[in-house]
Parts: structure tokens; C-alpha cells; sequence
């Protein structure tokens, strides 16, 4: 296998992706690999990301712009990080969480990072403890 070329983005703040209107969100992936992912997500104004976990996979959040919630499960406690511009968190396979734009009129940037990447889930799941800023996933339907 060649070397890889290298990957630049002068400015990770307006890079943009499709939007998915379901939960007012964009992604767009910057590089992926086995080893990792690396993504930057634009979400409006009371959207997000609802709630899922990894079996196997870590996300490394670095906040860019604007200021979002990660409301977070797992065996080693609960509760919510405010994700703001600089701020680092790191979730560990299997904590339950949810990123959620607080902002009524301001859009919020951060930056992820999945790793690894082979492997990848994401499973929808609900919070047991708390209630979720978004609606449930839809039941699947009954096989007969």
C-alpha cells in the first residue's frame, strides 16, 4: 500500500454537509480509516444527535462553535457536559448519550472523532435515568 496524501482544511468552522432534516444536523467527513474517523457536524438551533451508544468505538468531541449539551448513561455515573468552543469530552463505549445545539438562534460546530472506525455502531437506544430532547426511534414493525 502507498503512502496517503495529505488531508487540509484551512478552517474545520465552515465546512459544510447535508442536512438531515429529522434532526437538523449536518456531517461531513473529513477523513476515514480503519483506525478513525474524523468528522465535523453542523447542528441548528435545537437539534442534535439522539440518543445512541458504541459497542466497541469511542467518540472524542471537540467543541468549535456555539455551545451544545452531551447528556450521557453509563456504569460510571450521568449527566451532561456543556461542549463549547475548545472543550474536549471523550465517551467510552457503551455510556448512552445525546448531543443537543442549546441555542435558540445560534447554529454549533464541533469536531469528532471516532475510533476505530471498523467496527462502528451506533445503536439507538433510550436514556434509562432521563428523559431525551428527541423523540423515540420508531418501533420496527411487527414481523407476521
Amino acid at each position: 500500500m502507498g503512502q496517503e496524501a495529505v488531508r487540509y482544511v484551512p478552517d474545520v468552522k465552515v465546512v459544510e454537509g447535508e442536512l438531515r432534516p429529522a434532526t437538523r444536523a449536518a456531517k461531513t467527513i473529513l477523513h476515514a480509516m480503519d483506525e478513525a474517523e474524523a468528522s465535523v457536524f453542523r447542528v441548528q438551533p435545537g437539534g442534535g444527535v439522539p440518543v445512541h451508544l458504541h459497542s466497541r468505538v469511542y467518540d472524542y468531541f471537540v467543541g468549535i462553535a456555539g455551545e451544545l449539551e452531551i447528556a450521557y448513561e453509563g456504569q460510571q455515573g450521568s449527566g451532561v457536559v456543556r461542549l463549547t468552543p475548545g472543550a474536549f469530552c471523550a465517551m467510552p463505549p457503551g455510556v448512552r448519550h445525546e448531543v443537543r445545539n442549546v441555542s435558540e438562534r445560534e447554529e454549533a460546530v464541533f469536531f469528532l472523532v471516532h475510533a476505530p472506525q471498523k467496527g462502528y455502531d451506533n445503536i439507538r437506544v433510550p436514556f434509562r435515568e432521563r428523559a431525551s430532547a428527541f423523540p423515540p426511534p420508531p418501533e420496527a414493525p411487527a414481523k407476521g
